[in-house]
Order: C-alpha cells, then sequence, then structure tokens
C-alpha cells in the first residue's frame, strides 16, 4: 500500500481532501486511515483553524473520532513563520480606570451598587461572594 506523504508539514485544505479522495479509491476494505492523514486533518484544526465540523464534513470523517484525536494530540504546533516575542507591561496607575462600578442582582431581586475611585484595598472577589451567599 502506498505511503500518504504531503510536501509540507501543514498541508492547504485542499491537498489533504484530494489525499483523502484518493486514498479511499485506492484503499481496500475496512482499511484504517493512515496516521499521517489523521496527521494532516488534525492539522487543518489546530494550524489553519478550520472548524472540526468543515474538516469532518469535507474529508468524510466521523465527527467525534475527529474530535477524540483533536484532544489527544496535545504537542503543540506552530506555523513554519510564526514567531513570538514577550512583551513587558507596565502595571503603574494609569494603566488602571480611574473609576469602577460594579452592580449585582440576585435572583430575590435584591440588588447591590459598588462605586470605587482610585484604587481600593478591598477584596472585591469576597465583597460578591458574601453578597450571593446571603
Amino acid at each position: 500500500m502506498p505511503k500518504y506523504n504531503f510536501r509540507t508539514a501543514n498541508p492547504a485544505f485542499e491537498e489533504v481532501k484530494q489525499q483523502f479522495s484518493t486514498w479511499r479509491k485506492d484503499r481496500t476494505r475496512r482499511t484504517p486511515i493512515p496516521g499521517g492523514m489523521w496527521e494532516a486533518a488534525i492539522n487543518l484544526f489546530r494550524v489553519e483553524g478550520y472548524s472540526i465540523n468543515k474538516i469532518s464534513k469535507a474529508l468524510h470523517l466521523n465527527y467525534s473520532d475527529l474530535k477524540r484525536r483533536i484532544a489527544a494530540h496535545s504537542k503543540p504546533i506552530i506555523k513554519d513563520d510564526q514567531t513570538f516575542e514577550f512583551i513587558k507591561l507596565d502595571y503603574s496607575q494609569s494603566v488602571f480606570p480611574s473609576e469602577c462600578v460594579i452592580e449585582m442582582e440576585d435572583r430575590s431581586g435584591a440588588k447591590m451598587k459598588m462605586c470605587f475611585r482610585g484604587s481600593t484595598d478591598l477584596d472585591l472577589l469576597e465583597l460578591g461572594k458574601s453578597f450571593w451567599k446571603r
């Protein structure tokens, strides 16, 4: 049985679709899909950004199988031309808004509105939790 190799590590959608079509014509009955072809389908999702639904329909794959394989495939894939830079963020007082308004309402209709100007030493999360617990 011939191997289905792709020209690049991240083949284009149409190339993968064509390879699946060719493989289905050439295969013998009940032959499992080769690992390289599954990798190409997974890369269409992870690298190219196509939806699982679109990939499964175009390649005639079981949606649940493809979704499971994508979830199990934890190795990060990076495009060849993709580079990363770290950006240092300065969290000075000028970055934060000078005023903050928080409004909450529970199912019984009780309302709480909090207005803060400048920085606050209150733990806003704990204050909100205490409102919802009452």
